[in-house]
């Protein structure tokens, strides 16, 4: 019997979101404020082009479902790379608003979409049902890493050279890598290469391919949805509530926490970034530990604990005077995150099946994404109206109870 390919595609996939949403997308995070001061832009306006990211990310979500549909997930990603490669170099070159938000807002935005979590996912479900859960946490664990290694590694670089656009030339190079990483190892489905989900026949009994059988308490649908059949059920807005929200923190936090330590409360910027970088570190942790308890534990329950921790973080970094509770924000922001970000995709799964999962998830993402986005625009514009981010910390919190009590009641639903 050929040897499963499944995990061999699992470290292709997961090199493909280190370089293409790891690097990229958090390392212009990371370098953000040094773009700010450099450029005179205001906070809030800097911040649209963040949100731009979000907004095209979550609106060209379906766009990816349909190229998926029509030229397949590993042809996705590798055309991905062009476009995220041609956001970079456009961003590289900027000297004004209009340009940054062209550059960073919609082409990179629109090329790490197609590079990333709808494609990447999508094979994933194709490849794996035993380990799924696993499977996406080491997959979704990857972007945290490589944002870790991004903000700390850019924040040295601009502190050093004082040149932020060298950075963009990088993430010119590693779109491109991580399109050649596709066109190499990813293989969209294990019928392709003539191999089966898990490396399991299904035709045939476990016990004759050395397998036992496996029982499971997860939460699974047997139907196989439609999105159409799946928009119409409680369950799926539901869990597109609770994740939103979540989005929403996440993004307040990333965005805006940085700028916050460092010009308001007066931290060394080192502190800042590292700040951030333990965010995205403890995010990777908290993907992981979804992915392995996600096989055993119903997501709903981790999906609520995420959203909980978000907003327990998002109170903290309000009131941090000391560098104890800057970390212990970053540890809650990024372990919550990590948990709810994981859940999304192993819950449709679970929930929906695999027949039409790029369309239902992109359409998670078609609303999700965008309304996360917007978060921080009004995050930036609510602090230069009343120079303060109490109302938007506080705020959210108090806005994350209502969805986080709903989603522990999200059953699979019935048709």
């Amino acid at each position: 019997m050929t040897k499963f390919s499944g995990w061999k595609i699992e470290g292709a996939l997961c090199s493909i979101y280190f370089l293409a949403l790891g690097i990229n997308y958090y390392g212009f995070v990371a370098i953000l404020p040094a773009m700010i001061v450099d450029q005179g832009w205001s906070r809030g306006d800097a911040t649209i082009g963040f949100s731009f990211v979000g907004a095209v990310a979550g609106l060209g979500s379906p766009f990816a479902a349909m190229c998926i549909r029509r030229i397949g997930a590993r042809n996705t990603i590798i055309a991905g790379g062009v476009v995220n490669a041609l956001g970079a170099l456009i961003t590289y070159s900027t000297h004004s608003l209009l340009q940054y938000y062209v550059g960073i807002g919609f082409f990179m935005a629109l090329g790490i979409t197609l590079q990333t979590l709808v494609p990447g996912s999508t094979v994933l479900t194709n490849w794996f049902l035993r380990r799924r859960a696993l499977a996406m946490g080491l997959f979704l664990s990857m972007g945290g890493l490589g944002g870790f290694v991004a903000s700390m590694a850019f924040g040295y670089f601009v502190k050093v050279t004082g040149d932020w656009r060298g950075v963009f030339l990088i993430m010119i190079c590693t779109a491109l890598l991580a399109s050649l990483v596709a066109y190499l190892f990813v293989h969209n489905q294990p019928g392709d290469v003539g191999q089966f989900q898990d490396g399991v026949d299904a035709s045939l009994p476990p016990e004759t391919q050395g397998l036992k059988p496996k029982k499971s308490n997860i939460e699974t649908s047997v139907y196989p949805w439609t999105m159409r059949e799946a928009i119409r059920t409680r369950a799926y807005w539901v869990i597109v509530g609770a994740f939103t929200v979540a989005l929403m923190g996440y993004y307040i936090g990333i965005s805006q926490a940085p700028i916050y330590l460092e010009l308001d409360r007066g931290m060394d910027p080192l502190i800042a970034k590292s700040a951030l970088a333990a965010v995205l570190l403890i995010s990777t942790l908290g993907r992981f530990s979804g992915g392995l308890l996600g096989d055993h534990f119903q997501p709903r329950y981790l999906l609520t604990a995420g959203l909980v921790m978000v907003l327990i973080g998002m109170v903290l970094l309000n009131y941090s005077d000391a560098i104890w509770q800057v970390y212990a924000f970053a540890i809650l922001l990024g372990f919550g995150y990590g948990l709810a970000y994981l859940s999304l995709p192993t819950l449709m799964a679970n929930y929906f099946g695999g027949n039409d999962y790029a369309r239902i998830l992109g359409a998670v993402y078609f609303v999700s994404i965008p309304l996360g986005a917007l978060a921080p625009v009004l995050a930036g514009y609510t602090f230069d109206l009343v120079h303060s981010y109490t109302a938007v910390f506080l705020g959210f919190a108090a806005l994350a109870v209502i969805p986080a009590a709903m989603t522990l009641m999200a059953r699979p639903p019935s048709r």
